[in-house]
């Protein structure tokens, strides 16, 4: 029998094993998960919505530096999600309640997102247009007026 499910996963492949260029047009909704604060989460949800999503960690510098500017996003009614990645989630909660954020942030804690999105460096920002297509990933931090005029680029056909 494990022989079986190791042939099927060799076949198949498995979802850790691809980047974000080979996930279908509007991979990305597959994003799911428990939040911090322990609810259910289905990036599906908001098919059809610009989505700005976010992969950080509350020791990397960068992450820490940009996330006031991912809230006044969240604030102005852009669509963004966190990831946090490898963090327990008593940490990650602490450190969100901490900085004032109320966007919704799924934990990581095995890297098992981070491995699907080919993630190499936090914090990585993907934003993905309204028709589910990956407009652009930036990897490391950006500033408040740079993370703005993408988001806003998100509307643009």
């Amino acid at each position: 029998m494990t022989l079986l499910a190791f042939a099927l996963i060799a076949v198949a492949g498995l979802p850790e094993q691809r980047t974000w260029q080979s996930l279908p047009q509007n991979g990305a909704l597959i994003l799911a998960g428990r939040t911090l604060d322990g609810d259910s989460f289905q990036l599906s949800a908001w098919r059809g919505l610009p989505i700005i999503l976010n992969f950080w960690a509350s020791w990397c510098a960068p992450c820490r530096e940009e996330l006031p500017a991912l809230q006044q996003l969240h604030a102005s009614g852009f669509r963004v999600v966190g990831v946090n990645v490898g963090e327990p989630s008593q940490q990650a909660l602490g450190f969100a309640m901490a900085h004032g954020v109320t966007f919704p942030n799924l934990l990581d804690p095995d890297y098992y997102w981070l491995r699907v999105f080919g993630v190499r460096t936090l914090p990585t920002t993907f934003f993905i247009s309204a028709d589910g297509a990956l407009r652009e990933i930036v990897q490391g931090g950006m500033s408040a007026d740079e993370l703005f005029r993408k988001a806003r680029a998100l509307d643009e056909p």
